[in-house]
């Protein structure tokens, strides 16, 4: 199994990096991947940017990939209704899976629109830079919950 997380900018915070790579080196054990794509900033206006990002998200997703664009507008699940899904999906024929995090000006509406899934982390808006290791937390734990490791705990 194959997650990309493809997003705006490169982060700079070393402590925002040491904890997603903690997730990160995490996945190896359960014959998961976790790729994590930095794309540049665009420039200009709002709806510049949010086009030329765009062009440059839709180019690093894989064909074959299940599209998962993040955005406050889309629907939240349970950790586990979540691992049920990419669970499901897997049993579809998916083994990649890409989730998009926009930048500052958010996904253009073509990415929503092709997207097989808009997710929701919340319905608050959060900081792009700390949705990378929340994202890969969360992964780590789907992968274990669907694996019947005890890492994660409901109820």
């Amino acid at each position: 199994m194959q997650f990309n997380i493809i997003c705006i900018g490169k982060c700079k915070d070393k402590n925002i990096n040491a904890i997603y790579d903690d997730y990160a080196k995490r996945f190896k054990p359960f014959s998961a991947k976790i790729n994590l794509v930095e794309l540049n900033h665009g420039k200009g206006s709002a709806d510049e940017i949010k086009s030329q990002e765009k062009e440059s998200i839709l180019a690093k997703v894989p064909n074959s990939s299940f599209l998962i664009a993040l955005d406050e507008r889309g629907k939240q699940y349970k950790t586990s209704k979540f691992a049920n899904l990419i669970a499901q999906k897997s049993l579809e024929g998916f083994s990649n899976y890409t989730l998009v995090i926009g930048g500052a000006e958010g996904l253009h509406p073509e990415i929503r629109e092709k997207a097989n899934l808009v997710l929701a982390l919340s319905e608050m808006t959060l900081p792009h830079m700390l949705v990378r290791p929340i994202l890969a937390e969360q992964l780590y734990r789907i992968i274990t919950f669907n694996s019947g490791h005890p890492y994660h705990r409901e109820g």
